[in-house]
């Protein structure tokens, strides 16, 4: 307004150098009543207040300038500028002159191109969303791969791969900070026998800025950089990415990206890049973590098989002469003995004590033997044909007769008349059982303990009960660790706590279980379920709950065995036999178990049994073979007089032999047995 007013004469036109000005001096015109319909005003942009202008009248004309033109030849000359290319010493545009002529066409123009504005952000943004996606997808992928792996050889080479796929760089250096020498260290991917590659941080050139700053570098192209110049240690590398290896607020080293040709970069790509550094800082820390725990592992698994080896070394060693000593104390205590020298009493009760105290003392070796074993997988069973009930007869009372006489202490055995064979280690399963009932015994003061036995199909299920202290369930579980024993109050622990241990492990073995049933005050129950033999040797099936369980016998005698008919009540069992058509039974009933009465065995039932191996489900049937009733007289196949039960001692088949074969009779012996040893005991 101050020129205007200062202006001598009138002008003709006004010409400004954008629109604004040129509006703003028509306002002052007309502000100081000067404004003339004549004068000519004309401005530059078309800017919509021209637009407007030029409709009412008040103004002349402008120049409008085509942005979209003038913004990708910007564009164009920027991405010359980047990539050093030449650039044109002059570039021009097509302006268009807007009157009131043209004036509505150019206002609809720009108003439909105000309206696209929302549209074409919103595109923006949802490509930038997809791009982020599209990052992170990467980004997780290439995390998930890392974090798979505990080697840091192999770790080096795959995060390498990966960013050469993903995101285009020639070669992905890794130097770890080694703060004991103060100098970044080359993670060589493959190993080398050349020295290593070592720099301190004076001479690490940009890897040594990122370290102090800690924060990434990224530098298009080194080559028309004038902050960040190419390094001569590299003078291949055009574009380059240097990025910290974060471990919370520890650096770990730097990763440095190089490409042969020049890279452009977002901002979320350099985001990802350093997620992906910090990244691979985690997974080498887990991959460190692991080797520490893999070093300690092998080192005392060495320390845990030199102690097994010379555990089982000494264990072996004791046995010999521990064998000695309770052989001549049991021969001293045989009558006559060999020495044919009565004992006197006090004698004799010094040699049971000797008997028994060496007896615990072999126990304890052959646990500790025992459990060296089963530490290094060693400890193997050699299942046996047994005939059940006269096994647990003849280990019972082997128990219950050196457990020492005690009016407070009543031993039972409670088994049903008849039980099938079964296929089981003989040695190990008397171990079992010995455990079991030597267990009770050190805990049973008075009441009783009992050994018991059902076939609950498909298992034969054990028991031995005692009227002991009870164990407390916090405690039940524990038991069956090694060198876990139970404290009594009034009372000193007992052995080294192997016996459960060791006995369920032999249990396992067996394709079998064992549980505990205890409360405190009222004693313990321990049961065990081996699996009963099946035709097939496979594993055996159970019944199917939505039939009826059904049992089938194989007899010739019409007369149903005792201990068969209470099986069936107790297990609600219904009975068929196979009769004359033995096709109809296959094709009829879903049976839970086979039996095969030996007492009343024909020749013809071989046939069946043969037909029944090979039928697909019924040869995994628990199969439950009888012998003959207690006391009753044998009825054996042709050429067989009699059957002995493993294991058998020396004196029970010395009165087999005696009462096959008379006194006064003369002549060899055979005595068949895999053992040497046992053959020299017979």
């Amino acid at each position: 307004e101050a020129e205007l007013r200062n202006l001598e004469s009138s002008f003709d036109a006004v010409f400004g150098l954008s629109d604004s000005i040129a509006l703003a001096v028509r306002d002052a015109r007309k502000k100081l009543g000067l404004a003339d319909s004549k004068t000519l005003i004309v401005g530059i942009n078309g800017d919509p207040l021209a637009l407007a202008a030029i409709a009412d009248g008040s103004m002349c004309a402008t120049v409008d300038t085509p942005a979209l033109e003038l913004g990708g030849q910007v564009v164009d000359l920027a991405c010359k500028a980047a990539r050093g290319e030449p650039l044109p010493v002059h570039f021009g545009y097509k302006p268009k002159m807007v009157t009131s002529e043209n004036v509505a066409e150019v206002a609809l123009n720009k108003l439909s191109a105000i309206a696209n504005l929302p549209t074409l952000l919103v595109g923006v943004n949802r490509q930038l969303e997809q791009n982020r996606s599209v990052q992170l997808e990467t980004s997780a992928a290439i995390n998930r791969r890392i974090g798979s792996l505990l080697d840091r050889r192999q770790l080096s080479q795959e995060i390498a791969k990966l960013i050469q796929a993903n995101y285009g760089y020639d070669r992905v250096l890794l130097f770890l900070w080694s703060r004991h020498e103060q100098l970044l260290v080359l993670e060589e991917p493959e190993a080398t026998s050349g020295s290593r590659v070592c720099l301190s941080l004076e001479e690490s050139g940009l890897m040594g800025e990122v370290m102090r700053r800690n924060e990434p570098i990224f530098i298009p192209d080194t080559y028309h950089s004038n902050r960040f110049p190419p390094d001569p240690k590299w003078p291949d590398a055009v574009s380059r990415v240097i990025l910290p290896i974060h471990l919370g607020s520890e650096i770990l080293g730097v990763l440095d990206l190089h490409s042969h040709r020049p890279i452009l970069h977002l901002r979320l790509d350099l985001v990802g890049l350093q997620s992906l550094a910090d990244q691979l800082g985690i997974a080498m820390r887990n991959a460190d973590l692991y080797n520490e725990a893999v070093q300690a592992r092998k080192t005392a698994e060495k320390a845990d098989q030199l102690k097994t080896r010379l555990l089982a070394n000494v264990s072996h060693e004791l046995r010999a002469p521990m064998n000695v000593i309770l052989g001549y104390t049991q021969a001293a205590l045989s009558s006559p003995n060999p020495y044919h020298v009565q004992l006197p009493e006090p004698l004799i009760r010094d040699l049971r004590s000797i008997f028994i105290s060496g007896d615990q003392l072999m126990r304890l070796i052959n646990d500790l033997l025992d459990l060296s074993r089963a530490e290094i997988d060693a400890l193997e069973i050699i299942p046996e044909t047994i005939e059940t009930r006269s096994f647990l007869d003849e280990v019972f009372h082997t128990m219950a007769d050196t457990a020492g006489a005690s009016d407070a202490v009543d031993w039972r055995l409670c088994l049903p008349k008849r039980l099938p064979v079964i296929e089981a280690d003989p040695i190990r399963l008397r171990q079992i059982i010995l455990n079991l009932l030597h267990n009770a015994s050190k805990f049973t003061q008075r009441g009783e303990i009992l050994l018991g036995a059902e076939i609950e199909p498909p298992y034969l299920h054990l028991w031995v009960r005692d009227t002991g202290p009870g164990i407390p369930l916090e405690l039940q579980e524990r038991i069956f660790e090694p060198f876990v024993s139970i404290e009594h109050r009034h009372r000193r622990p007992e052995g080294i706590g192997l016996g459960l241990s060791i006995t369920r492990r032999l249990v396992a073995l067996h394709g079998g279980s064992m549980t505990l049933e205890s409360r405190p005050h009222h004693g313990s129950t321990f049961h065990v379920y081996l699996p009963l033999p099946s035709l097939s040797g496979r594993p055996l099936v159970q019944p199917c709950a939505a039939v009826a369980p059904v049992l089938v016998l194989l007899s010739g005698n019409e007369q149903v065995p005792e201990a068969l008919t209470e099986l069936c009540r107790r297990r609600g069992l219904s009975i068929r036999r196979p009769g004359d058509d033995p096709d109809a039974l296959l094709a009829e009933v879903q049976p839970a178990a086979l039996a095969w009465d030996l007492a009343s065995a024909k020749p013809k039932d071989w046939t069946l049994i043969q037909r029944l191996r090979s039928h697909p489900q019924w040869c995994r049937l628990p199969f439950l073979v009888f012998g003959h009733e207690s006391g009753g007289s044998p009825e054996l196949a042709a050429g067989m007089t009699n059957i002995v039960t493993k294991p058998v001692a020396g004196r029970p088949l010395i009165e087999i032999l005696e009462a096959l074969h008379p006194a006064q009779a003369v002549g060899p012996i055979l005595v068949v047995d895999d053992d040497p040893e046992a053959r020299r005991v017979y």
